[in-house]
């Protein structure tokens, strides 16, 4: 069943509307049942080089897959950090996204980062930066141009990304903007909307956090980003307007306003979380179609859209 107006399942539908699963649900077999939905008929790009290794570390290889636009670069790199509550996903559920942010002129490297219960925190933030740092030269490579690199991501991805920023990791000073989707920017604060993700919202019951860890975390850039960003490069924040995690994207844009960042929020009408791989949405289209405006307004893009 869709939803009538735009085509989304309406399961798929009312989760991202409220982040509450169906009654005996996970929320991996959830959004794994919708993959074909999300991800269908991607726009044509040059290539997908899936799997790129960057390093081994405690059992996990981190790795990347780099989609590279059509046309002639060398383009914009955008380091992308998928979403799914830092307990899932993968470049592969991101896949059409990275292809829809590679047709609006982006060499897009999703890394594959680890993920909680099995790596929790720092893990994740370590795989994000050394990531981070290898694009500086390693996107010449594939086509993408070191001296236009950005850091982006959805969801948790997007608490991956502003934490790069907010910590001061290596690389992250070369950063020429961030995209950051329906983000979690301070992790306390989001939790009780994300606890049918995690696991519950205390210290005992959340997955991403050790529980000795759980209080003395508060605050810290690598975690929370909100509080720290003063060094931010110009930002474009997006956020559906029926997202439930809505007032995250809203306390850090006016976080970077009071920090006199150049940023642009821009609130989805009607759209609900993760409304950028709902295809059929449209505010999807809209939204990406902003993006690529906010790039173009920054000098990242040509400024003729054809162009890209």
């Amino acid at each position: 069943m869709t939803d009538t107006a735009h085509g989304v399942p309406a399961a798929l539908l009312e989760f991202q509307t409220t982040m509450r699963l169906p009654a005996g649900g996970s929320p991996v077999e959830l959004l794994k049942s919708f993959d074909d939905y999300s991800n269908s008929d991607p726009p044509p790009v040059a290539a997908v080089h899936r799997g790129v290794p960057l390093r081994a570390d405690d059992g996990w290889r981190l790795g990347v897959d780099v989609t590279v636009p059509l046309g002639d670069g060398p383009f914009p790199a955008l380091v992308y950090l998928h979403g799914g509550g830092w307990v899932m996903g993968s470049p592969w559920t991101h896949r059409r996204l990275a292809a829809e942010l590679a047709a609006r002129g982006l060499l897009v490297v999703s890394v594959d980062y680890r993920r909680a219960p099995k790596y929790r925190f720092p893990g994740a933030v370590g795989d994000a930066a050394f990531a981070l740092d290898w694009a500086r030269s390693g996107v010449a490579e594939f086509g993408g141009d070191p001296g236009r690199l950005l850091v982006g991501g959805d969801s948790a991805g997007a608490n991956l990304a502003a934490a790069l920023l907010a910590a001061g990791v290596p690389g992250a000073g070369h950063v020429r903007a961030a995209l950051l989707f329906y983000g979690v920017y301070d992790y306390h604060r989001a939790l009780p909307t994300l606890s049918g993700l995690l696991g519950g919202d205390d210290a005992a019951s959340q997955l991403y956090l050790q529980p000795a860890d759980f209080d003395a975390l508060r605050g810290d850039p690598r975690l929370s980003p909100e509080g720290h960003v003063a060094g931010f490069p110009p930002t474009w924040l997006t956020v559906g307007e029926r997202d439930p995690l809505r007032p995250e994207s809203e306390a850090l844009a006016a976080r970077l306003a009071a920090a006199s960042v150049e940023h642009e929020l821009h609130v989805a009408p009607g759209a609900p979380h993760g409304y950028l791989q709902l295809p059929t949405h449209p505010a999807h289209d809209a939204g990406l179609s902003e993006m690529a405006a906010f790039l173009r307004r920054t000098g990242l893009l040509p400024a003729d859209p054809e162009a890209a």
